[in-house]
């Protein structure tokens, strides 16, 4: 019983782990795309 929970704690941390990298990837990815932006090509 004791190996069932270890999983499951291994699990429930490899979920948040892997959640905070997307997070930190798409912070970037936003700052990147930020600084790219250029209103002054767009067409009315």
């Amino acid at each position: 019983m004791d190996t069932v929970a270890t999983v499951i704690v291994w699990l429930y941390g490899l979920g948040i782990a892997a959640a905070l990298v997307l997070l930190i990837y798409l912070i970037f990815k936003r700052i990147k795309d930020k600084k790219s932006e250029n209103f002054e090509d767009r067409e009315n």
